[in-house]
C-alpha cells in the first residue's frame, strides 16, 4: 500500500478555522497528573469505513462529534452504558443532513460544528433507527428525513479550548468531559499499534491532492507520566491499542497532538 493509499481522505480539513463560543473552564489548582472519562459511558469503538478503505466515507467529524460524544454525554447524564444500537448517536442521518445542508449531493467532509449545532438544537437519531453504512451510496440511500430524533442524544451547549491550553483540557477530562477535535496526520498515525504514546515523527502528511490528510477523533484522557493524550479513533477496535479491553485507540504525545491539532477542541457545556 503507497502513502497516498493509506492516507485517504477521513473527512477533515485541517485548515479551517471552527465557529464556536471559545471558553475555558474554571480551574481551581493544578489538574491531577492524570485522568480518563468513565470508560462504562463510551460507545464501542466502530469504524467509519472498511478495512480496505479506512476513512472513506469522510464522515470522521460525525463520528467524532456524534456517535463520540453525543452519546458518551447522554450515557453520562443517564448513568447507563451505551452497549446497545438504541443507546448510541448514530453517525448516519446526521452526517447527510450536514451534506444537504452544505449543498453536497455526494460524502464530503464536513466539520464539528455542524454537528454540535444540530445536537444542540435537538438531538439526532440513535444507531437502530438509523443504522450507518461504510460507504457512500447506502448512507445516501438509507437517509430518512423524517427518522425519529433521539431527544437524549440533544446537548445544552458546547465551547471551543484551544489545544495549546493543555490545562484547559485536562480540567474537562478531570471533571467527566471528553471533547471533540480535529488534526492533521502524521507519517507514523496508520501504522501505531502502541502500547506507549505515539511520540513522531513531527511532520504532516498530505494526499495525493496534495492537501494535508486532516481526521477528527476524540479526546478521552491523558497521563502527565507519559506525556500523552489517550483518543478514540474511528478505525474499528483492530486498529492502535488496547485499552479498557478494546483497541482503537492511540496514546498521543503532548508535544505531536499539538503539533497536529487543528487548534481547537469542542466540550458539551452545562
Amino acid at each position: 500500500m503507497s502513502l497516498h493509499q493509506a492516507f485517504l481522505d477521513f473527512g477533515y480539513d485541517p485548515t479551517i478555522v471552527e465557529v464556536g463560543r471559545t471558553i475555558r473552564p474554571k480551574t481551581t489548582g493544578a489538574p491531577p497528573a492524570s485522568a480518563t472519562v468513565n470508560a462504562q459511558y463510551l460507545p464501542p469503538p466502530q469504524a467509519q469505513g472498511t478495512a480496505q478503505h479506512v476513512g472513506s466515507p469522510g464522515s470522521c467529524a460525525a463520528w467524532a462529534s456524534t456517535y463520540g460524544l453525543a452519546t458518551y454525554t447522554a450515557a453520562a447524564a443517564s448513568g447507563q452504558s451505551p452497549s446497545g444500537a438504541s443507546q448510541q448517536a448514530s453517525p448516519a442521518n446526521i452526517y447527510i443532513e450536514v451534506m444537504i445542508n452544505d449543498g453536497q449531493k455526494t460524502c464530503s467532509g464536513s466539520n464539528l460544528a455542524s454537528y454540535l449545532n444540530i445536537l444542540q438544537q435537538g438531538g439526532t437519531p440513535n444507531w437502530a433507527t438509523a443504522p450507518y453504512y461504510p460507504n457512500c451510496p447506502e448512507l445516501w440511500s438509507s437517509y430518512d428525513p423524517d427518522a425519529t430524533v433521539d431527544t437524549s442524544f440533544q446537548i445544552p451547549g458546547w465551547a471551543i479550548v484551544e489545544t495549546s491550553d493543555l490545562d484547559a483540557i485536562k480540567a474537562i477530562i478531570a471533571g467527566g468531559g471528553a471533547l471533540c477535535y480535529g488534526t492533521a496526520l502524521n507519517s507514523g498515525f496508520m501504522s501505531y499499534s502502541g502500547p506507549g504514546p505515539l511520540t513522531g515523527p513531527l511532520d504532516k502528511v498530505r494526499g495525493a491532492n496534495g492537501k494535508l490528510v486532516g481526521h477528527c477523533m476524540l479526546i478521552i484522557g491523558y497521563d502527565d507520566a507519559q506525556q500523552a493524550i489517550l483518543i478514540q479513533n474511528s478505525f474499528g477496535p483492530d486498529w492502535g491499542c488496547q485499552w479498557n479491553g478494546s483497541g482503537g485507540y492511540i496514546w498521543m504525545s503532548y508535544e505531536l497532538f499539538q503539533y497536529l491539532a487543528q487548534g481547537q477542541a469542542m466540550y458539551v457545556t452545562g
